[in-house]
């Protein structure tokens, strides 16, 4: 047998002489009964020669391992076959299980019962029927194919790529399939953050398809991961110049500039916006992109640009944060009813209450303006801000000043205790409006947004425009 292999290597022999030294070291493997030796003598015979009888050989000895001598269990199974072809799937599925009930290693019918299970999305029952095959016939690729696609759809990845390897090694793979599988595989080698492994499939899927943006999209995720940003562009600008209309390549994109502080991810992030922000099925990952972007906008005084981009989201997807924005750019916008409408359904602090209590002036409900500036009077500065407001002053002037009213001399037990608590007080006040105050930079690798309290405090902002009487 060594010395047929040895002859199987060298490069000057004839063909027929090739051929016949395959044959023999196949014979007297299957002779010891090791069937992947068989197997791989006739995938090399088949690469090498392109006979097409290496490929029947392997068949063949599939369906040898496939079948059973019990004569009960066959005639199941054959009952079932027709039953198959006359559309008759229900009762088919039924005499493959009674095939199964007779001889449990009777695999052609769990071929069958696993292919079915597989076609109904039932992934569990085709894992196992499938799964007791890929195991007692590794070599059969078609089953290792199938397990490898169930295992990642089930985020089993290692699992996945064991399955995966068994493809390369005895499968009778062309381009597409090797393109498909090392798509698959480095994906799995991705989630498993065995990076090198993903970047060697992942080049090489792009080697047989240059212009796949799956495969492109893939590999710069790769190269983010690895913090190598300029390749990630390199990839991502060579898809994006055949594929300008892509959201997912100018997602990643702006991703790749907004990780850099890179002003650009602004631009990437409109066109992303403009090529998805009205489609109701995109990714949630876009929706932080744009709330970022509707934030910039909002900073920028682009306030009718804001509202569009928030008014985009379902109720189901606004937050208390995109409902107070879109209630200040309305009010910044002199919509004053519309930003009424957005305040009412939130518990604000006093300053979004004071710009609510001047949107109820501008809007002419001065009751209602009126209530809100009586309960802030006795806050901070808002009533001497009332006062240089046209459209405040007068009901701050009915208001008075309250430093007017009588003082009422505490008692001495009253002043210790206000000394001990009000500090206390403050202090616990301030540390809430500093927490309300920080900011999380957002960042886009959650596949799901953070869910947020719709009714959770705001911060007290400074947010007056002094020419919107």
């Amino acid at each position: 047998e060594n010395y047929y292999k040895t002859a199987i290597t060298k490069k000057n022999i004839s063909r027929q002489y090739l051929i016949n030294s395959y044959w023999n070291a196949l014979i007297m493997a299957e002779q010891r009964n090791d069937y992947e030796s068989v197997v791989s003598i006739c995938r090399s015979m088949w690469e090498r020669t392109g006979d097409a009888a290496a490929r029947q050989k392997i068949e063949s000895l599939i369906n040898k391992l496939l079948w059973t001598d019990n004569n009960d269990a066959i005639e199941k199974y054959n009952e079932g076959v027709e039953l198959k072809k006359s559309g008759k799937n229900a009762d088919a599925m039924n005499r493959f299980k009674s095939a199964v009930n007779i001889e449990s290693s009777f695999l052609a019918p769990k071929f069958e019962l696993g292919m079915n299970a597989y076609k109904n999305g039932d992934l569990d029952r085709a894992s196992d029927y499938l799964g007791d095959i890929a195991s007692r016939i590794p070599f059969y690729a078609e089953v290792q194919m199938v397990m490898g696609d169930i295992q990642l759809e089930r985020h089993n990845y290692r699992s996945a790529v064991a399955h995966y390897d068994r493809v390369f090694e005895f499968g009778f793979i062309d381009n597409a399939a090797d393109y498909r599988i090392r798509i698959r595989r480095g994906t799995c080698h991705y989630n498993l953050d065995d990076l090198p492994s993903a970047e060697d499939d992942i080049e090489k899927a792009l080697a047989i398809n240059p212009k796949s943006v799956e495969a492109s999209l893939l590999m710069s995720a790769i190269k983010i991961k690895m913090e190598k940003y300029d390749d990630a562009l390199k990839t991502l600008k060579r898809a994006a110049s055949s594929n300008p209309d892509n959201p997912e390549i100018q997602y990643q994109i702006g991703s790749v500039y907004y990780r850099r502080n890179d002003q650009r991810h602004i631009s990437h992030f409109e066109k992303l916006f403009s090529l998805a922000g009205n489609r109701k099925d995109y990714p949630s990952k876009y929706r932080k992109v744009f709330i970022l972007l509707a934030t910039h906008d909002f900073q920028n005084g682009n306030y009718r640009r804001c509202v569009t981009i928030l008014n985009t989201f379902d109720e189901t997807a606004r937050t208390f944060d995109t409902r107070l924005m879109t209630a200040r750019a309305y009010f910044h916008l002199k919509e004053y009813d519309n930003a009424i409408d957005h305040f009412e359904k939130l518990s604000l602090a006093n300053d979004d209450r004071f710009m609510l209590c001047r949107a109820y002036a501008l809007s002419g409900r001065r009751e209602k303006a009126k209530s809100i500036l009586s309960e802030l009077s006795g806050f901070g500065d808002y009533l001497s801000r009332a006062r240089k407001d046209p459209a405040l002053s007068g009901m701050a002037k009915d208001l008075g000043d309250p430093t007017d009213q009588p003082v009422i001399e505490k008692s001495e037990p009253e002043k210790k205790d206000a000394a001990l608590t009000e500090p206390v007080k403050e202090e616990a006040v301030q540390k809430k409006q500093n927490e309300l105050k920080v900011k999380k930079k957002p960042s886009f690798d959650d596949e799901e947004d953070d869910s947020e309290d719709e009714d959770n405090g705001a911060d007290d902002n400074n947010d007056e425009d002094a020419d919107d009487e």
